[in-house]
């Protein structure tokens, strides 16, 4: 038996995990993803956990602090959203909403959720959101004063010169809510520069919340039907799905009467209605506008009776036939999902080698909740030829069917420890295996082989020469083992292996030697943990029952608590001050594996790190709890400095 330090075996096999509250299957494998650090698994699981439960108010946050994880700002934003949602008293999650709105470029609505929680949160709710409140609100109330003053000071208020400052004023004013003056200058601007077909859906944005509905859907129309492609597609989008009806096209050309596609339109439309008068004029103001114009001029003519033999194929033309493929990606895009199944099913059926439109239409199906048609356009779509649909749907097909992929975790630990004076190393390449004959055990339990480190840099104590006492167990460990899914924060796992070691004068154990390990790991953490994007309280427990066949077959019993504080020192930067409570014991009643160590210490995690990666320090007193052959103190001071580095792919 060697004296191996506490400390190593405690951080050996103690893993940090983040809080979750189990769910269904597919809740329960994205926390075990998380477990593992596996981000993409993770949050592939939690989508179709919440497809499921959609109403899940702490999956949708969690699946938020997920993606956080992965630098996927925007979509974190609106899973904190959605749990806001469903549960408007989230303090927590109006928080981080209201900071990734403002991080992710949406001002107006970090604005107005810092302001709500200003008046109407907790008192340390309310001084954050005031603080934040301010530093978003004070320059916009300075830049609007300036530029009311730079206008008050010209001699011509509406010349174009002046088309900087009310641009600049009406999109300050809209920042800050003020939309009444954001309005009147954009209309103002609208004045000065009429050919700037974007300001129609600008002046739309502003004119529906202030309830001017008639006024917005003329301007969404006219902007719809505009030379300039993108203004065009942004007003679609918005747009009700009907037709308009003839008063619109006319309230929207009272907006835009240059606008020779919407009058051109708007006469169809009348003839389709057999009112030759009201289309008669219309092209006759095409004409006016564009003398150039000659599918108005032959429309026109044959109106008039002049080109009677001619066909005139306007008048009686049909409208053009809706591409299925483009409505149905439009569709889902914007969230109408059975609008997307219905125009994707069509476009599949009229061309079922197309990979985006078949996984889309998975998606579509998975979002409704029928998840067996869903699996099976997945299935479909895996096998495109397209590398990132393949992958894709690769992904989804697995997670939704409960099978387990092959990945790589590769993790490492090394830590100093002021009361060995030495340096100690941990780490594991693992390889998950999901076996084929053993389909149906694959989605409770994983198969892996492993290969693991552990040593340190002094290999062994100086003041033992004739009979060293090593710190470390100074091997290499090939190994395979299963583990099951985590549930409710319990994990169990099993490995036999061969330990080769890997200094050749180590004399207490043979070159190689079987090993056997096991046990039972429970995780859980609650309130603010390290990463999270507002700070705040925190406590993690973990506890593991662990059998070594090299350590004498002992079973070991493992207790860890840290809680304190979470802070925020900059942008993707926090750190933690925390308290450690360990207690460790063993079966065999063993000195070195029986003791209880408390001390404070700091965690931290900076800008540059990947999300998986941290420092930390702490400084313990520890004090063995037997002393029977104890060669040493009953007592010891301990500073421990770690470096946690895990990635999964």
């Amino acid at each position: 038996m060697t004296p191996v330090s506490i400390l190593l075996i405690a951080f050996i096999l103690a893993f940090p995990v983040a809080a979750q509250q189990p769910g269904d299957s597919e809740l329960n494998h994205a926390y075990s993803a998380l477990t593992k650090k596996d981000y993409d698994a993770a949050e592939s699981a939690f989508r179709a956990g919440l497809a499921k439960q959609p109403t899940n108010a702490g999956a949708h946050k969690d699946l938020a602090y997920t993606l956080l994880k992965t630098g996927d700002n925007a979509e974190a934003r609106d899973e904190f959203e959605r749990a806001l949602q469903i549960n408007p008293k989230d303090e927590t999650a109006a928080l981080e909403f209201a900071f990734l709105a403002f991080e992710t470029k949406k001002p107006i609505e970090a604005r107005r959720m810092f302001d709500q929680l200003r008046q109407n949160g907790t008192p340390a709710t309310r001084a954050t959101a005031e603080q934040a409140f301010q530093n978003i609100d004070r320059p916009l109330a300075s830049g609007i004063a300036r530029w009311k003053e730079a206008l008050a000071r010209s001699a011509n208020p509406k010349a174009p010169s002046t088309f900087s400052a009310h641009w600049e004023l009406a999109q300050l004013a809209e920042l800050r809510d003020e939309l009444p003056l954001a309005a009147e200058q954009y209309e103002i601007c609208r004045e000065i520069k009429p050919q700037l077909s974007e300001l129609l859906v600008i002046l739309a944005r502003v004119w529906r919340p202030l309830n001017r509905l008639d006024e917005t859907r003329a301007a969404l129309l006219a902007a719809s039907r505009s030379n300039d492609s993108r203004t065009a597609e942004l007003a679609l989008e918005q747009m009700d799905r009907r037709y308009p009806y003839p008063y619109e096209f006319v309230n929207a050309l009272k907006l835009d009467p240059q606008n020779v596609t919407l009058r051109k339109e708007l006469a169809y439309l009348y003839l389709a209605m057999k009112k030759e008068p009201e289309a008669i004029e219309q092209f006759e103001e095409v004409l006016r506008i564009d003398p150039r114009d000659q599918a108005a001029r032959k429309q026109l003519n044959a109106l008039r009776g002049i080109k009677t033999k001619e066909e005139i194929p306007a008048a009686t033309a049909h409208p053009v036939a809706t591409d299925a493929r483009v409505m149905g990606l439009k569709s889902f895009a914007l969230g109408y999902t059975n609008d997307a199944i219905k125009y994707l099913e069509q476009a599949h059926e009229q061309d079922p080698n197309d990979a985006e439109v078949t996984l889309k239409l998975a998606w579509a199906y998975n979002q409704v909740k029928n998840d067996s048609t869903a699996i099976r356009y997945f299935d479909q779509a895996r096998h495109a030829e397209d590398p990132r649909v393949a992958a894709e749907a690769s992904k989804a097909f697995h997670t939704l069917n409960g099978d387990v992929m092959p990945q790589t975790t590769v993790w490492a630990l090394p830590m100093f420890s002021s009361r060995w004076k030495d340096v100690f190393t941990y780490g594991q390449v693992k390889r998950t295996v999901p076996l084929p004959f053993l389909h149906g055990a694959n989605k409770f339990v994983s198969f892996y082989v492993s290969t693991r480190f552990i040593g340190d840099l002094k290999s062994s104590l100086p003041t033992h020469v004739i009979d060293p006492q090593y710190l470390s167990e100074s091997s290499f460990i090939f190994g395979a083992g299963a583990s099951t899914k985590t549930w409710h924060h319990f994990t169990g796992w099993a490995e036999a292996g061969e330990a080769v070691k890997y200094l050749p004068g180590r004399q207490d154990i043979g070159t190689a030697i079987p090993d056997y390990r096991g046990g039972l790991n429970f995780a859980k953490g609650f309130g603010q943990l390290l990463g999270s994007r507002s700070p705040g309280w925190f406590y993690e427990t973990t506890g593991d029952a662990i059998y070594v066949s090299r350590f004498d077959k002992d079973w070991l019993f493992y207790s860890q608590h840290r809680a304190g504080r979470t802070f925020r020192a900059g942008e993707n930067e926090s750190f933690q001050a925390l308290f450690n409570v360990n207690y460790v014991r063993d079966m065999k009643n063993q000195y070195w594996a029986n003791t209880v160590e408390m001390g404070p210490g700091v965690k931290v995690h900076l800008a540059w790190m990947p999300p998986n990666v941290y420092f930390a320090t702490d400084l313990l007193r520890g004090v063995y709890t037997n002393n029977q052959y104890n060669p040493r103190r009953p007592n010891y001071n301990d500073v421990r400095v770690s470096f946690w580095y895990a990635r999964t792919k």
